[in-house]
């Protein structure tokens, strides 16, 4: 039986959490009442003929009742009250500057240069609501809480990568865009007459062996270490860790890996439906859950297997490089996921950088002298 303390705790936990999605949900909808007022600069333009308008006038509706909602809960019952008034403030702000109301002028013109907004706001709320949801059911580390130390960090960078989506994507199709000139191919290869699920097994199978050299290269070579160890500096794994990602390591990995899907002409239909797949589980694999799914583990990538790539275990350093199939380590001696461990510790044995936004976009471009010292991975 749980003592009175214990429980009293429990409940106080609860009631802040009330507090602080009230503000969360406040600065969304704020963000949110600022991309309908200018739309050409804040949406992205393939996004805009996905969605439809009304869907998120109505998410945005909702979005502010529960915020309003929550913020009345966290006022009266919660010890965090400036999150809630915070909350309560950002949706009279949300709502005095037209809300879900904001009349649109005929079809959005799209300018030359525009931010992600839309596409940050809709894939944070959808895959905060997954993945903390699922983390909730099964926690590795029991006091972890969802606003963990570093959130803040993760988040500016989760932020900052998907503002500048559409310039990212640009960049990474011009690697693509160049062998195939190269190679002087002006249509798609045969592999467009394949049945689509046969296109989207192939693919999985050729980008992860791509992915596993970029991968293994990012961590051996110095130069490519040097970007790539922002992301091994996380402490502490969940849902929000993987945002953690310099620029560069994007733009590197990402070009590289989509060159095969670009130039063996798999079609746009199969890659939308990879990538999404891969997104959610890289999240996934992230995660603070407590999922051993051993009897996956030399078969599929799951979160113990990734977890242990982040140990800050120097014996166990450059192990599980790849991204879906464990196949890879398997044949190249790379694999390790011993059945019901995890990892105790992670990061890098000796951090060079703070943990700041602007130490991490800087550093990798400093004068230092490169180290490949494998003591300082991991």
């Amino acid at each position: 039986m749980l003592e009175p303390t214990t429980i009293s705790s429990i409940r106080s936990t609860w009631y802040n959490g009330f507090s602080y999605v009230s503000a969360c949900l406040g600065i969304l909808c704020v963000l949110s009442v600022l991309a309908f007022h200018f739309p050409q600069y804040l949406t992205t333009p393939e996004l805009r003929e996905i969605y439809s308008e009304t869907q998120v006038r109505l998410l945005l509706t909702i979005g502010m009742y529960v915020a309003l909602i929550c913020s009345m809960i966290g006022l009266v019952l919660s010890k965090a009250r400036r999150f809630a008034l915070l909350g309560m403030s950002l949706i009279l702000l949300a709502w005095l500057a037209g809300g879900s109301d904001i009349p649109l002028e005929g079809p959005v013109r799209s300018a030359r240069f525009y931010l992600s907004l839309d596409w940050m706001l809709l894939d944070l709320v959808l895959i905060a609501s997954l993945f903390i949801s699922i983390e909730r059911l099964s926690r590795l580390r029991e006091q972890q809480g969802v606003f963990r130390l570093g959130w803040q960090l993760d988040l500016t960078h989760y932020v900052v990568n998907h503002l500048f989506n559409g310039l990212m994507i640009y960049l990474i199709y011009l690697p693509s865009k160049a062998v195939m000139n190269w190679l002087g191919f002006n249509d798609a290869g045969q592999v467009l007459a394949w049945p689509l699920p046969l296109q989207v097994l192939a693919i999985v199978f050729i980008t992860d062996f791509a992915q596993y050299w970029v991968h293994r290269a990012s961590h051996q070579l110095p130069l490519l270490w040097r970007f790539h160890k922002v992301h091994h500096s996380v402490e502490v794994m969940d849902w929000l860790a993987g945002s953690r990602l310099h620029f560069i390591d994007i733009l590197l990995t990402r070009s590289l890996v989509l060159i095969p899907m670009v130039v063996l002409g798999f079609s746009q239909e199969a890659i939308n439906i990879y990538l999404p797949l891969l997104a959610l589980q890289s999240v996934f694999n992230h995660c603070n859950v407590n999922y051993s799914l051993g009897f996956l583990r030399k078969w599929v990538v799951i979160p113990q297997f990734h977890h242990w790539h982040h140990t800050r275990d120097a014996a166990l350093i450059d192990k599980n490089f790849s991204v879906s199939l464990p196949l890879f380590d398997l044949l190249f001696g790379t694999y390790y996921c011993p059945r019901g461990k995890w990892p105790d510790t992670y990061g890098l044995a000796q951090p060079e950088f703070d943990n700041s936004y602007y130490a991490h976009l800087v550093w990798p471009f400093q004068n230092k002298r490169l180290n490949d010292n494998l003591d300082t991975k991991n």
